[in-house]
């Protein structure tokens, strides 16, 4: 028995592909504030640990870097053992350095926990699998690119969101 959903319905709990979609973009939105969370400390960070430009580059291109090897593990290990094993584990292993980082007092140490905070980046994919797992072919890329939520939002409350458009659009039109 096929139990992927068929339609997008936000606001459903009752259906299984519902709650696992909204497990999912909130295990994603926790590994991807995590990810980035450093980035708008580094000035400070920067004088305390007294890093170089060329530091600063090396903990950038970890932290982004080590999620490319990490996707290609966690895409056969979704397939291998489910996408809610993989994420648990991403989860819990991606805290120790989460936590740890605000423990290192020099360059090796903070390049280090950034490196190993990188890896969760690689949730995108297990978030991916969830959706594309839970949801028929006829609404998976809804699912997948989120749009239905603004959708639904709109309808609730449309006076609630205001678009405005500042500066001129390109070439006049």
């Amino acid at each position: 028995m096929d139990v992927r959903a068929t339609r997008i319905e936000l606001f459903n709990l009752s259906t299984v592909p519902m709650r696992v979609f909204h497990l999912a973009w909130m295990a994603f939105f926790v590994c991807f504030f995590a990810w980035f969370a450093v980035a708008p400390l580094m000035p400070v960070i920067r004088t305390d640990l007294h890093l170089t430009k060329d530091q600063i580059g090396n903990i950038n291109i970890a932290a982004v870097g080590v999620t490319i090897f990490v996707r290609l593990l966690v895409g056969p290990l979704c397939d291998r053992y489910g996408a809610r094993l993989t994420y648990t584990w991403l989860l819990l292993l991606g805290a120790v350095p989460v936590f740890s980082i605000g423990l290192a007092h020099n360059y090796l140490a903070f390049l280090f926990c950034r490196l190993c905070i990188g890896a969760i980046g690689a949730s995108f994919v297990i978030t991916q699998f969830h959706t594309s797992s839970m949801f028929a072919p006829n609404v998976v890329g809804n699912g997948m690119a989120g749009m239905r939520t603004v959708e639904e939002l709109l309808k609730i409350v449309p006076d609630l969101y205001e678009v405005e458009i500042f500066g001129a659009e390109p070439n006049g039109k």
